[in-house]
């Protein structure tokens, strides 16, 4: 009986350091019926060379996440879609047991476990952060209103249903089309196999990738109508306290933590002032 096909779907911009793993990761997948898309928003370094090494299918368009993503859905063959960051590596099962939930269990999307990987003592501390972030979800997602892990595996038929991701939204599209999924009352698994993803080295990339966040949450907040800083500073809080509660590693690396924090807050906020102006001049 011949495997369903999954099409995984990479958004890439000058991702030639990190691409080669990631596409090396789904090349060792256990699951045999797959392709590759890779959309790229004009790199200038060798990311369309790696793309093309791996026989990957590559699409040349400017665009943010949203739309890359929603463009390799148009363009994809495969019964599931897969997105993938180009920084993120697959152990080898997930897109085995991805599929293997879906059809044994009927669902059509798959909360996959991801597990953050850093280098260097900023990209350790955010590493560790977003470890604990997780743990706190999975604490307190039943008693206490957070973020919740969004689906990275889906049917394709489900994305199309209710209209892929919106393209105007930079930060939380990802928030906002489990949301509207949900909605829609369709079923979801877990994938025990896991996806590594590798955080920023440096303080500079980390602080400038908040501030474009920042910059972005008016939209998401005029879009959506989400009230979500509440749940961020829960989240926030709850973390921090689980670190300081349960890590017995090296005490420079909690400190760090709180650093970091300070640091991304005020990148967030001064993103989100700078975000609020053209919200502001078109009303």
């Amino acid at each position: 009986m011949e495997k369903p096909k999954v099409s995984v779907v990479i958004p890439t911009y000058n991702s030639g350091k990190t691409l080669e793993k990631c596409l090396k990761s789904v090349e060792n997948q256990t699951y045999p019926s797959y392709e590759i898309i890779v959309i790229d928003s004009f790199s200038s370094d060798g990311t369309l060379r790696v793309a093309e090494k791996f026989r990957a299918k590559t699409i040349q368009q400017r665009s943010n996440p949203a739309l890359a993503r929603n463009i390799g859905v148009t363009n994809s063959t495969g019964k599931y879609v897969l997105f993938l960051d180009s920084d993120q590596v697959l152990s080898s099962s997930v897109i085995e047991e991805s599929v293997e939930r879906c059809e044994k269990e009927k669902a059509v999307m798959v909360i996959i476990s991801e597990v953050f990987v850093g280098k260097g003592f900023w990209g350790s501390c955010s590493a560790t952060w977003k470890n604990y972030y997780q743990k706190v979800e999975r604490l307190y997602k039943n008693n206490v209103s957070l973020f919740s892990g969004e689906p990275r595996f889906f049917a394709k038929e489900c994305l199309t249903s209710v209209g892929m991701f919106d393209t105007a939204l930079i930060w939380g599209e990802d928030y906002d089309l489990y949301e509207r999924l949900k909605k829609a009352e369709v079923k979801e698994t877990i994938c025990k196999s896991k996806i590594y993803h590798y955080e920023l080295e440096s303080i500079k990339g980390i602080l400038i990738k908040n501030l474009r966040y920042g910059e972005s949450m008016p939209t998401f907040m005029q879009q959506t109508n989400k009230q979500f800083f509440p749940r961020m500073l829960k989240h926030a809080f709850l973390t921090f306290r689980e670190i300081l509660s349960d890590f017995k590693g090296v005490p420079t690396l909690i400190v760090g933590c709180g650093i970091l924090l300070c640091l991304k807050t005020c990148s967030i906020v001064l993103g989100l002032m700078t975000g609020l102006v053209p919200v502001r001049s078109k009303d």
